[in-house]
Protein backbone atom coordinates (compact mmCIF):
# COMPACT_ATOMS: atom_id res chain seq x y z
CA UNK A 1 0.00 0.00 0.00
CA UNK A 2 1.12 3.18 -1.26
CA UNK A 3 0.75 6.62 1.04
CA UNK A 4 -0.56 8.19 -1.54
CA UNK A 5 -1.29 11.81 -1.27
CA UNK A 6 -4.27 14.02 0.46
CA UNK A 7 -5.69 17.14 0.73
CA UNK A 8 -7.58 18.97 3.45
CA UNK A 9 -9.88 20.80 1.01
CA UNK A 10 -11.68 22.48 3.92
CA UNK A 11 -8.61 23.57 5.22
CA UNK A 12 -7.44 24.36 2.20
CA UNK A 13 -10.32 26.75 1.59
CA UNK A 14 -9.99 28.33 4.85
CA UNK A 15 -6.72 29.38 4.67
CA UNK A 16 -7.10 30.67 1.08
CA UNK A 17 -8.37 33.74 2.33
CA UNK A 18 -4.97 34.41 4.99
CA UNK A 19 -3.59 35.04 1.71
CA UNK A 20 -5.78 38.42 1.06
CA UNK A 21 -4.48 39.92 4.22
CA UNK A 22 -1.00 39.06 3.52
CA UNK A 23 -1.52 41.12 0.04
CA UNK A 24 -2.84 43.69 2.30
CA UNK A 25 -0.01 43.81 4.51
CA UNK A 26 2.74 43.33 1.67
CA UNK A 27 1.10 46.75 -0.22
CA UNK A 28 1.30 49.00 2.98
CA UNK A 29 4.82 47.84 3.30
CA UNK A 30 5.34 48.76 0.16
CA UNK A 31 3.46 52.23 0.68
CA UNK A 32 5.66 53.35 3.67
CA UNK A 33 8.65 51.96 1.77
CA UNK A 34 7.37 54.33 -1.32
CA UNK A 35 6.65 57.34 1.19
CA UNK A 36 10.19 56.48 2.63
CA UNK A 37 11.73 56.59 -0.38
CA UNK A 38 10.73 59.76 -1.76
CA UNK A 39 11.11 61.40 1.52
CA UNK A 40 14.31 60.59 1.08
CA UNK A 41 15.13 61.81 -2.41
CA UNK A 42 18.14 63.71 -2.76
CA UNK A 43 19.15 63.38 1.02
CA UNK A 44 23.10 62.61 0.34
CA UNK A 45 23.21 65.81 -1.85
CA UNK A 46 24.20 66.65 -5.41
CA UNK A 47 27.94 66.41 -4.90
CA UNK A 48 30.40 63.77 -6.17
CA UNK A 49 29.76 62.23 -2.75
CA UNK A 50 25.83 62.31 -2.43
CA UNK A 51 25.98 61.02 -6.31
CA UNK A 52 28.05 57.92 -5.52
CA UNK A 53 25.85 57.18 -2.01
CA UNK A 54 22.68 57.63 -4.29
CA UNK A 55 24.23 55.34 -7.15
CA UNK A 56 24.69 52.50 -4.89
CA UNK A 57 21.73 52.86 -2.39
CA UNK A 58 19.04 53.88 -4.72
CA UNK A 59 18.73 51.46 -7.48
CA UNK A 60 17.92 48.48 -4.97
CA UNK A 61 16.23 50.63 -2.98
CA UNK A 62 13.78 50.85 -5.92
CA UNK A 63 14.35 47.14 -6.63
CA UNK A 64 12.78 46.30 -3.50
CA UNK A 65 10.37 48.36 -3.59
CA UNK A 66 8.86 47.24 -6.56
CA UNK A 67 9.09 43.09 -5.39
CA UNK A 68 7.02 44.31 -3.06
CA UNK A 69 4.54 46.07 -5.19
CA UNK A 70 4.59 42.77 -7.17
CA UNK A 71 4.40 40.89 -3.52
CA UNK A 72 0.62 41.86 -3.23
CA UNK A 73 -0.75 40.96 -6.23
CA UNK A 74 1.10 37.31 -6.74
CA UNK A 75 -0.27 36.73 -2.89
CA UNK A 76 -4.00 37.62 -3.92
CA UNK A 77 -3.45 35.32 -7.14
CA UNK A 78 -2.02 32.40 -4.69
CA UNK A 79 -5.07 32.83 -2.53
CA UNK A 80 -7.14 32.47 -5.22
CA UNK A 81 -5.80 29.83 -6.78
CA UNK A 82 -5.77 27.90 -3.34
CA UNK A 83 -8.94 28.83 -3.27
CA UNK A 84 -10.04 27.20 -6.25
CA UNK A 85 -7.79 23.91 -5.52
CA UNK A 86 -10.02 23.65 -2.40
CA UNK A 87 -13.05 23.63 -4.75
CA UNK A 88 -12.08 20.87 -7.13
CA UNK A 89 -10.84 18.79 -4.36
CA UNK A 90 -14.43 18.94 -3.02
CA UNK A 91 -15.89 18.27 -6.45
CA UNK A 92 -13.40 15.43 -7.17
CA UNK A 93 -14.20 13.75 -3.67
CA UNK A 94 -18.14 14.30 -4.33
CA UNK A 95 -18.01 12.74 -7.71
CA UNK A 96 -15.90 10.15 -6.40
CA UNK A 97 -18.47 9.38 -3.27
CA UNK A 98 -21.17 9.41 -6.13
CA UNK A 99 -19.70 6.93 -8.05
CA UNK A 100 -19.07 4.70 -5.08
CA UNK A 101 -22.93 5.21 -4.31
CA UNK A 102 -23.63 4.45 -7.88
CA UNK A 103 -21.90 1.12 -8.37
CA UNK A 104 -22.99 -0.10 -4.99
CA UNK A 105 -26.75 0.54 -6.12
CA UNK A 106 -26.15 -1.11 -9.29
Amino acid sequence: MSAGFEADADRLAVSSGDFGNLAERAAAVAERLERALDGAHGAWGDGPVGQAIAASHVPPAEETLAGLRSLSGRLTAFGQTVGAAAGRYHGSEEDAQQAITDTAQG
